[in-house]
């Protein structure tokens, strides 16, 4: 169900939790990697000019990218809570890409990895290894198969919906498996999807924060019939299916039976003009509940972003979105997240560029009177030193308030400043 904007932050095209639901239309895994926790920006930015990832090896039909960040990061609050302890991180991350060249056909492989360890507070660390295989079989030139399998860790940490329950310092582990029927013949297209998921959390939860908690281990599956069209601007499309979540993990403290089946249907469009580009995208949708606590939820979600390239020095950009992720809070089928972002692109040469920009969360416990809400703004700036190397300071200040004790867990307010080295090879 969970509907989500693509971050403009490094690295451009990073996977997060893929779930149930349409994420970038109907497209299958293509280059999943894992983004550096350091670069939080969300509005939407058109790419800029002159830092394009540069030409890898070409051998055997296949192209190959690596990209590699290390660096240090100050922060006054490491474990975003009320003792606001201050500490250094060092933060290390890898992306390697390979894709083939061939004019029919394609295949692709990417594998992610990101370490994240404090250097004081010991107990603050993180890894995580992603990688996927995706490929394209051309029957005809406009029937295809498409499919793809992805095995996933993210780190949990501020603004992702799994704070609210109870733990900033975990992973979790997300095995995909989908496969897509595709006709497209220029103007007309029809997409079929299936897709599976296995998603596990990795974390110590702190029962403290809530009076019921149950693991969130489950399996997603869904079925996706999409119709669409081209245009001269660009394309729009409708979609819907059903959806289906089965928990596996055990409970903890008076377990519920969460498990869930529902549909959706949405509308999409993609457009482009010149300098301006943008999507909007809405889907409404039914889950129905065993638990006779959560019964149903029955609701909409959706995005809408643009970007416009002013000129050769500045950009712009603004995203506005609701979206629904399952916690494990007695009562409540999950969490909606209401987003509003926005951004400014600055590059004064062609070796530098300056992003910054605010984005506010408005945070609603489905079935409860408990509501957070938050205002991060994020800085990026980069120097490209050499047509290889990179130069990134990444500066955040955040802060979060709710509205009862009962989440005073996750409430706080944290400024990082982040300095680091790019690769590209």
């Amino acid at each position: 169900m969970t509907e989500t904007a693509t971050s403009a932050s490094y690295p451009a095209a990073a996977a997060k939790r893929l779930r149930p639901g349409i994420a970038a239309g109907m497209t299958i895994l293509a280059g999943a990697c894992i983004a550096l926790p350091a670069a939080a920006q969300i509005a939407p930015l058109p790419p800029v000019q002159g830092f394009e990832q540069p030409s890898g090896l070409t051998f055997g039909g296949f192209e190959f990218f690596t990209r590699a960040q290390a660096g240090m990061q100050l922060t006054d609050n490491i474990r975003l809570d009320p003792t606001e302890e201050t500490d250094f991180k060092r933060i290390f991350a890898v992306n390697a890409v390979a894709r083939s060249t061939w004019k029919e056909h394609a295949l692709a492989a990417t594998v992610g990895y990101v370490d994240q360890q404090a250097l004081d507070i010991r107990d603050q660390k993180s890894t995580a290894l992603s990688g996927t295989l995706s490929g394209r079989y051309d029957f005809t030139e406009e029937l295809n198969l498409r499919a793809g399998l992805l095995s996933e860790e993210s780190i949990i940490g501020k603004n992702d919906p799994l704070q609210f329950n109870g733990n900033l310092n975990g992973t979790t582990q997300t095995n995909t498996l989908e496969a897509a029927l595709g006709w497209d013949n220029k103007k007309y297209f029809v997409n079929l999807l299936g897709r599976f998921q296995d998603i596990s959390n990795d974390t110590d939860i702190d029962v403290t924060v809530v009076s019921r908690v149950q693991s969130q281990d489950r399996e997603e599956s869904n079925l996706t019939l999409e119709i669409g069209q081209h245009h001269s601007w660009g394309k729009t499309s409708v979609f819907g299916g059903p959806i289906g979540i089965t928990y596996t993990g055990s409970s903890v403290i008076l377990p519920e039976d969460r498990d869930s089946e529902g549909a959706r249907f949405g509308f999409s469009a993609e457009f482009q003009h010149g300098n301006f580009s943008g999507l909007v995208r809405a889907i409404g949708f039914a889950q129905y509940f065993n638990a006779p606590t959560i019964g149903e939820v029955v609701s909409a979600v959706g995005t809408a972003q643009a970007s416009y390239r002013i000129d050769d020095t500045w950009s712009v950009g603004a995203v506005i979105e609701r979206t629904f992720d399952e916690t494990n809070i007695e009562t409540s089928g999950g969490l909606f997240t209401n987003l509003a972002g926005a951004a400014v692109l600055y590059k004064p040469a062609d070796d530098i560029y300056v992003k910054i920009g605010p984005t506010a969360r408005y945070y609603e416990i489905e079935g409860t009177t408990y509501t957070a809400k938050s205002l991060t703004l994020d800085m990026t700036a980069a120097w490209q030193v050499h047509e290889r190397v990179e130069l990134m300071f990444n500066a955040t200040a955040s802060n979060q308030l709710v509205n009862d004790a009962f989440l005073e867990s996750v409430q706080y307010s944290e400024t990082a400043a982040t300095v680091s080295v790019v690769v590209t090879f």
